[in-house]
């Protein structure tokens, strides 16, 4: 007997750049270049040119691990917002739907904010050992391993991101 588990978490925040919203919205077109550096240092591959597939962190709970896999699209939004939305992968026996939003929002004269917001839900299908647990354990231990992997990667990819641009456009901070 199957039994599926979903496992869903959302992250969300705001960073300022000292940037005019240009050069930003710029460096955010270039996906090749900022989704490797934003996902250091996990595995970014390029399947194509609008395709990524990214191997995130493992989840481990109660000894059961799994490193998940996610193939990602980046999106420009008319509204100047880009994202990273999943893309089915019907080889793998788990589903993820991840959706990742950057949005930029001039906030003074020479300053940006980056509104950031993911939402992420795996569902798996739980392997024998851990049907005969206690099914609130279970499902508590995998929540708390999925939110920690999730908002690890997050505060990362903001980070990383935040750094690059500040390199490449000669303002350090």
């Amino acid at each position: 007997m199957q039994q599926l588990i979903t496992l869903k978490d959302e992250q969300r925040g705001s960073v300022d750049l000292t940037a005019t919203l240009a050069p930003v919205a710029g460096y955010l077109r270039d996906h090749a270049h900022w989704i490797p550096v934003g996902f250091r240092p996990l595995t970014v591959r390029r399947l194509g040119d609008e395709l990524y597939r990214l191997t995130l962190p493992s989840i481990s709970a109660l000894g059961f691990e799994l490193a998940p896999q996610v193939a990602l699209r980046p999106i420009e939004d008319a509204d100047g917002t880009y994202r990273l939305v999943s893309v089915e992968q019907p080889e793998l026996d788990y589903r993820i739907d991840f959706d990742s939003l950057l949005g930029l929002r001039p906030t003074g004269e020479r300053t940006v904010a980056v509104d950031w917001k993911t939402r992420f839900a795996i569902s798996l299908e739980l392997p024998g050992f851990l049907r005969m647990l206690p099914q609130g354990a279970v499902r508590g231990a995998a929540q708390v391993a999925v939110s920690a992997m999730i908002g690890s990667v997050c505060r990362s990819l903001v980070d990383n991101l935040c750094r690059d641009y500040r390199s490449r456009s000669g303002h350090p901070e």
